[in-house]
């Protein structure tokens, strides 16, 4: 069919393509009644935007009403000028209807008015891995197997993004809160919101991240992008380093933060920091596994750290995948 954005504003032809692809262009009125007018009983989160949980029916994806149509989840993202818009069409949108994967989130819609874009996607029952991770506010702990099954989802679809093919589109800027979880807790990476430039050479494309737009999550950061406001794929790494701590330790950011710099500082290693909440019932060698794939990814040189490729390959080793 060829490209159907054009950086102009989305037009009659953009709306045709992407109801095609199986996307809906939704009007904002849809959407009000797709999440009973984005009713306080229905919000899931307000991260960075709010999410709303709503119906809709499976075949024709328009409003459905709640026990009868699909449950899907609808972002809210604050754009700050029209080329946001224009950027999100072009280059979001058009490379989520030419790539799919099983851990990649799945794209059903969007609407845009008001300086706002309403994102549509799929709806996932167990949250967000944020919601799962931290010991003080989690529901339960996480037995280990589960645990190495979500961070070999998220590395799997990582690797994807970083493939050859997809370089130059790779979206991560990576938090727990963007690792959605099923009813069986198979690990989905949120793709939508984020944004990349792209360098002059032939490389690796240098990445613009938006770690600023959400300072509670600055522990993320890499320490390049600490340095330059720059990050690439090794970047990815790191922050994907940090989730792994997150996952195996239990820690919530002041503890990752305390614990990051003890492992720098070789104060302390990481398989003494493992979740005590699950009472060495692990394979005392998938925990030193796991610990010795951390410290990779969290070099502080980003040469140093390994591909999303090679983290995916040892993560399934561990688990014998």
């Amino acid at each position: 069919m060829g490209n159907c954005f054009s950086p102009s504003a989305p037009s009659v032809l953009d709306v045709i393509c992407v109801v095609e692809e199986g996307m809906k262009v939704y009007t904002v009125a849809e959407l009000k009644k797709v999440t009973k007018n984005f009713g306080k009983e229905m919000v899931l989160g307000d991260s960075y935007g709010k999410v709303v949980k709503g119906y809709i029916n499976p075949k024709t994806l328009s409003p459905a009403k709640e026990g009868v149509g699909m449950a899907v989840a609808v972002k809210r993202f604050y754009l700050t000028n029209d080329q946001a818009l224009q950027e999100w069409l072009v280059v979001d949108l058009e490379f989520l209807r030419h790539n799919s994967h099983p851990s990649l989130v799945k794209l059903i819609g969007y609407s845009s008015d008001l300086g706002m874009l309403f994102v549509v996607s799929e709806y996932f029952s167990n949250g967000s891995l944020e919601d799962h991770i931290c010991r003080e506010s989690r529901p339960k702990s996480l037995p280990w197997v589960t645990r190495i099954k979500i961070s070999i989802g998220a590395a799997q679809c990582l690797a994807f993004l970083h493939s050859k093919k997809n370089a130059g589109l790779y979206r991560t800027y990576l938090t727990a809160s963007k690792i959605l979880l099923d009813m069986e807790f198979n690990a989905r990476v949120s793709y939508f919101g984020l944004k990349t430039l792209p360098s002059d050479d032939e490389g690796p494309h240098v990445q613009y991240c938006s770690y600023a737009d959400e300072p509670q999550r600055f522990h993320y950061a890499p320490p390049e992008y600490i340095i330059s406001g720059m990050s690439n794929m090794a970047g990815d790494v790191y922050s994907f380093g940090v989730i792994l701590l997150e996952i195996i330790t239990g820690f919530g950011k002041k503890r990752i933060i305390l614990a990051k710099r003890a492992i720098r500082n070789e104060k302390e290693h990481i398989v003494e920091m493992i979740d005590p909440d699950l009472e060495n019932s692990y394979p005392h060698d998938e925990g030193l596994s796991m610990c010795e794939i951390i410290k990779q990814c969290l070099e502080e040189d980003p040469q140093k750290r390994p591909s999303m490729q090679q983290v995916f390959d040892n993560l399934s080793a561990i688990a014998k995948v």
